[in-house]
């Protein structure tokens, strides 16, 4: 029980510490603006991934229903 005890308060007590700030992280507007297009395909694309899964299986749902 004590190795099982020590063993948490090692992993807690390193997530607990505060580290070093990371860098590379700059905070502040952007050096080039997304531009609308560029905007518009990002929303096409993620709505793709997102809803076109669920659409193919309610467009087959009849198909599944069925089961060989």
């Amino acid at each position: 029980m004590q190795l099982a005890a020590r063993l948490a308060r090692s992993l807690l007590r390193s997530a607990a510490r505060p580290g070093q700030a990371q860098r590379g992280i700059v905070s502040g507007p952007p050096e080039q603006p997304v531009g609308p297009a560029e905007s518009v395909v990002a929303f096409v694309v993620m709505f793709a991934s997102c809803l076109g899964p669920a659409a193919w299986v309610l467009a087959h749902l009849e198909d599944y229903k069925k089961g060989e």
